[in-house]
């Protein structure tokens, strides 16, 4: 029996899990039958872990407590090799006795060499057991995860808290009409510190702004150095972090661009270089880059991606350009919140407009502008989206705002905190 593994299975049982503050998930998506394997995919310290122990106090409701186990394979004291995962069950086994259904939970199992096999083997082979899988890496998610695991594995990706979540952390309960409450200042200034300092749980309950700048440069420093130095074997960390230096001081990425900026600063680096840095990025769920909307191919390549962050904290805190700019925290948000609800995000551009949001499948275009008080600014925005909406033949668009909210020739203008709201 491996010791260790044991020491830390006994140390669950004992512990179990800590007090919670519930984010939403709709547990029904969660099916008994058919059997599958439950993953949950994001980025370091968004809360995949809690989500977990949230999941487990719902099913320890329906089933023994002594048939759920959970294990951290960020636990130092577990060596990242195949031969764990395989002596994980017989070491329950030995310990626990037999058990006539085994509940799973194994937290960032993407450190563990051939995890993708064992899960397989596991699932197939043994009705019994019930795997739930989570780790920082898009490799588990469902559109990168192993050829092995396809058809097998149910996929729920996860983010940093959303606006909703962030004020049932603040304890902050949204009247049923905000506008005619006299909460809706409190609401504005909740949001604006959601907008700043985003939505990790941890920064989210520290109030000290220095301690948050504190906690998310160490949360950057240890994604770039475990979740893509490490997992990726870097042979150049200091051109990485050049790289992502950049990147959070920029809008747009083109890889000729940025091979220039770069070389002008030293580093001889080559396109493919740039592209696998930029890949990686996107595998541990730290930036986005979107591409225009187009059926063409050729101009998905050719124009720049747009650049996105999981986080508005690490424009805040780490970025130079934006870190001022209030729209562009907004329009990340934005952004983020989209990819929450799911389904393909573009943007466009046309000749002398452009649009922040494309969503394909819903046929509809967003433009986000933090103050549409100036009317130029106004007329600028609207007029972007009613090009976009001729060029592509739609009818639904919105214009997210700070506070105003109504509508303009057709486009629906929304307060950003009533957009964020909405979808939950």
């Amino acid at each position: 029996m491996d010791e260790n593994l044991a020491r830390v299975i006994v140390e669950w049982q004992e512990n179990w899990t800590p007090e919670l503050v519930e984010r939403d998930f709709d547990f029904s998506l969660v099916p008994e039958r058919p059997k599958k394997i439950i993953t949950f995919a994001g980025c370091r310290r968004t809360g995949k872990t809690y989500l977990m122990f949230q999941l487990i106090n719902e099913l320890s409701e329906k089933v023994p407590r002594e048939d759920i186990f959970y294990v951290n394979f960020e636990d130092e004291r577990l060596e990242k090799r195949t031969e764990t995962l395989t002596e994980l069950i017989p070491t329950i086994e030995e310990l626990f006795g037999k058990r006539e259904r085994l509940y799973l939970f194994l937290d960032e199992i993407q450190n563990v060499p051939g995890w993708d096999s064992w899960a397989r083997r596991v699932n197939d082979s043994m009705k019994n057991v019930r795997l739930f899988l989570s780790g920082s890496s898009s490799k588990l998610s469902s559109r990168e995860i192993p050829t092995s695991l396809r058809g097998r594995a149910l996929t729920f990706e996860v983010f940093p808290l959303s606006f909703r979540e962030f004020l049932r952390f603040k304890r902050f309960e949204v009247p049923h009409n905000v506008g005619l409450s006299g909460k809706k200042a409190q609401l504005l200034n909740l949001l604006r510190e959601y907008i700043l300092y985003g939505g990790f749980p941890e920064v989210v309950l520290t109030d000290d702004r220095r301690i948050k700048g504190l906690i998310v440069r160490d949360y950057f420093n240890t994604i770039i150095a475990l979740d893509v130095i490490e997992r990726y074997r870097v042979r150049n960390p200091e051109e990485l972090r050049a790289f992502i230096r950049l990147l959070l001081n920029s809008e747009y990425f083109s890889l000729s661009k940025m091979e220039r900026t770069m070389r002008s600063l030293g580093y001889a680096v080559s396109k493919a270089t740039l592209s696998n840095y930029l890949n990686h990025l996107r595998e541990c769920y730290f930036a986005f880059p979107v591409e225009v909307y187009s059926p063409k191919v050729r101009l998905r390549i050719q124009h720049p991606k747009k650049i996105y962050f999981v986080d508005t904290s690490f424009t805040t805190f780490l970025s130079v350009r934006f870190s001022e700019n209030f729209g562009r925290l907004m329009e990340n948000a934005v952004f983020i919140e989209l990819l929450r609800r799911g389904g393909e995000v573009n943007y466009a551009l046309g000749k002398g407009w452009e649009v922040d949001f494309v969503l394909p499948e819903e046929e509809t275009l967003i433009q986000v502008s933090y103050d549409v008080s100036n009317p130029g600014t106004l007329d600028r925005e609207v007029k972007a989206l009613k090009k976009a909406m001729r060029e592509f033949g739609w009818k639904n668009a919105k214009l997210i705002t700070w506070e105003r909210e109504g509508k303009i020739d057709g486009i629906e203008v929304i307060p950003l905190w009533r957009f964020l709201l909405e979808g939950h």
